[in-house]
Parts: C-alpha cells; sequence; structure tokens
C-alpha cells in the first residue's frame, strides 16, 4: 500500500471510529438516559431498534462499497470449524477457571440486571454487529486489505484483537488476555470465510451464552 492511500485509508478510518463514538453511543446514551427517567419501554425500545437499524444498515453499506480484500488461504484460516471450537473451548475455561471480572463486565451485568430487554438488544444483537465492523470489517478494508502472507495475516489478528479487547477497557493484563483471545477467535472467523457475517454470529453466540449465565444463573 502506497504510502498516499495509506494516509488517505487511516483517515477514513478515524472517520468509522468517529461515527461509532458520536453517532451509536449518543443513541445508547440517550435510551438508557429515557429508560432511566421513565419512559415506557414500549415506547422507547422501538425507537432504539430503528435508530441502531438505520446506522448498523449506513455502515454494513460504507464497508460493502468497493470491497477488495485479499486473504491468503494458509492452515490457520482454512478451516471454519477452527473459531468454533476454540470459542467454545474457551467459554468453557472462562467457566472452570475463575477470571476477575473488568469494569465493563461489571457494568453489563449492572445493565443486565436493571435493563434485561434494552440489555439484550444492545449486547447481544447490536453490539456484536458493530464492534464487528468496527474492529475486523473496517480495519481489514482501509488498513489490511492485502492479507497475502502468513505474517500479514498474523499481523492483521493481533492489531485488531489488540484492538479488540482495549475497547472493552481491561483492567489488567488478564483482562486484556481474555478479550484478545476472543478478538482473534472473532478474526480467525472473519478470516476463514472471507465472510464479516460469520464472526458476527460467533460474537453474538458469545454474547448470547453470556448473557444466558449472568440472567439464569
Amino acid at each position: 500500500m502506497k504510502l498516499k492511500t495509506f494516509f488517505t485509508n487511516f483517515g477514513l478510518y478515524i472517520l468509522v471510529l468517529l461515527a461509532y463514538s458520536y453517532i451509536f453511543s449518543a443513541i445508547v446514551v440517550f435510551t438508557i438516559g429515557s429508560l432511566t427517567g421513565g419512559t415506557s419501554q414500549l415506547l422507547i425500545l422501538p425507537i432504539f431498534v430503528i435508530l441502531a437499524s438505520l446506522y448498523s444498515f449506513a455502515m454494513w453499506k460504507w464497508y460493502q462499497k468497493d470491497l477488495k480484500l485479499e486473504i491468503k488461504n494458509t492452515k490457520l484460516t482454512s478451516s471454519i470449524w477452527l473459531p468454533s471450537a476454540l470459542l467454545l473451548a474457551f467459554i468453557i475455561f472462562q467457566q472452570l477457571v475463575p477470571i476477575e471480572s473488568s469494569a465493563n463486565q461489571n457494568a453489563a451485568v449492572q445493565l443486565i440486571q436493571q435493563q434485561p430487554a434494552f440489555a439484550f438488544l444492545y449486547m447481544v444483537i447490536f453490539a456484536p454487529i458493530l464492534e464487528e465492523l468496527l474492529t475486523r470489517g473496517f480495519l481489514a478494508k482501509f488498513l489490511f486489505p492485502d492479507q497475502n502472507s502468513l505474517a500479514k495475516i498474523l499481523l492483521y489478528l493481533t492489531v485488531s484483537a489488540s484492538f479488540f479487547s482495549l475497547l472493552h477497557m481491561p483492567g489488567n493484563l488478564v483482562q486484556f488476555l481474555v478479550y484478545f483471545i476472543l478478538g482473534a477467535i472473532f478474526g480467525l472467523g472473519y478470516l476463514a470465510k472471507k465472510d464479516l457475517r460469520y464472526s458476527m454470529g460467533l460474537h453474538l453466540a458469545n454474547n448470547l451464552i453470556a448473557f444466558v449465565l449472568i440472567v439464569f444463573f
């Protein structure tokens, strides 16, 4: 990638970050504020779904527009079952090995307990879609379009997983590694299928399992 192209694409990626930070965050803050202020869920949740859906659709169309990715088939990215197996193993591992909850996890638990319907829509539906677009899809589109070697694939997975982890505000190295591993697994899913919808599905499944465990256990 030429230097001029890199800086142009980097600027576009910054726009993606700003859109997520200001537009979607504003939708979430507005919804939570309305719910805590006593507004009926029957009124505010449909508004949230409509606004979040419109934003997600717009970002998805932007991601797909003129998308050109070159991803080399390697042993690491050739199996569509490997990411699923790794995710299942890691979920079981987290249940067997106690790990201190991060501030992000504690906030998620509190949100589920106080506003379960909104938490389900936000955490299980829209967060997986938008976080995958942000930390996997647009990152590959703008900054890592040519993954034609194992070294470039590993670099992309490392950067993507690190950004995904930092997005969830880990409080220590162990918490960082937990989110990093999850990010790497989702990234493998994306590369294996060359389709962001697969990593979205893995992410959704992970969040759904976490949601069910918090609600019922």
